[in-house]
């Protein structure tokens, strides 16, 4: 169930924008969505609390050096941005085994309770599994679904975006055909709750990116980059002077969250070698 933080004055998302992670390899889709959070400042306005996602608790993931008030953050948080009608989920912890459709059945029944006009759910795929013309070249991929792919086709595929749709594969039937289809190995709920949106005319597109597990924060910015060169959120264009040379204020910056400093945990202690 969602819990808001506000729970006098609900939130209503009709129209809203939602993007939301599936844990992946990599955790390339998390930590995208930790750069959208901590580069927009994001208010959190609520929780996700279900019993197929894993239950957690730490510190504050996007704390300044300055702060001086500790809170925590859960499984699975809800963060928003009334101004651009956005709302981002973060989960922070695996699904309990074989509870996933439980929690995808939850959610497919939230969007279209809360009226969401997208979603746009941010994954990662194995790189091992690519095909041959994959190996070259851009390796990020999108899926759209039929009402996206006809609204935005025109824009994915101009010079300004040059996104590839992703290449689908050959596989069997049940009735011993073989027939093209989507593989996404890796790319963990992603893939089932793209075919659930479709199945209740949801409008839904999944940005992907091939990797390996290591330091994915590079792939976790590729794929931010690729989102808002779309959605157009953050705005990273210079501002110049009335020349029209002088840059009188820089380009926005992905702002690192602070917890990815200790993204592969603390430096060693240096007297144990003393």
């Amino acid at each position: 169930m969602f819990i808001p933080v506000d729970k006098k004055n609900p939130r209503s998302f009709e129209g809203y924008t939602l993007i939301l992670p599936a844990v992946s390899v990599g955790n390339v889709g998390q930590l995208a969505a930790d750069l959208l959070i901590s580069t927009m400042w994001l208010d959190k306005c609520g929780f996700i609390y279900h019993d197929s996602i894993l239950p957690l608790v730490g510190n504050d993931p996007f704390a300044h050096p300055e702060a001086d008030v500790c809170k925590v953050v859960t499984a699975c948080e809800v963060y928003e941005s009334k101004l651009d009608q956005l709302v981002v989920i973060q989960q922070r912890a695996p699904f309990v085994k074989g509870k996933m459709p439980s929690f995808r059945r939850w959610l497919i029944s939230w969007i279209k309770e809360n009226k969401f006009e997208k979603v746009v759910i941010l994954s990662s795929m194995h790189a091992h599994e690519r095909l041959d013309v994959q190996l070259q070249g851009s390796q990020f991929r999108y899926v759209a679904t039929s009402d996206i792919e006809d609204k935005h086709k025109e824009r994915f595929c101009h010079e300004a975006l040059q996104w590839k749709p992703l290449e689908q594969r050959p596989c069997l039937t049940e009735s011993g055909k073989t027939e093209d289809s989507l593989y996404l190995p890796g790319g963990g709920i992603a893939r089932t709750l793209f075919d659930e949106c479709s199945k209740e005319s949801i409008p839904a597109v999944v940005l992907l990116v091939f990797c390996a597990e290591g330091d994915n924060a590079q792939d976790a910015v590729r794929l931010a980059y690729n989102l808002n060169l779309w959605l157009d959120f953050i705005d990273f264009k210079p501002k110049y002077d009335l020349d029209g040379k002088t840059i009188i204020k820089p380009a926005s910056t992905w702002k690192i969250p602070s917890s990815w400093r200790l993204l592969f945990g603390t430096a060693v202690d240096q007297t144990l070698f003393h």
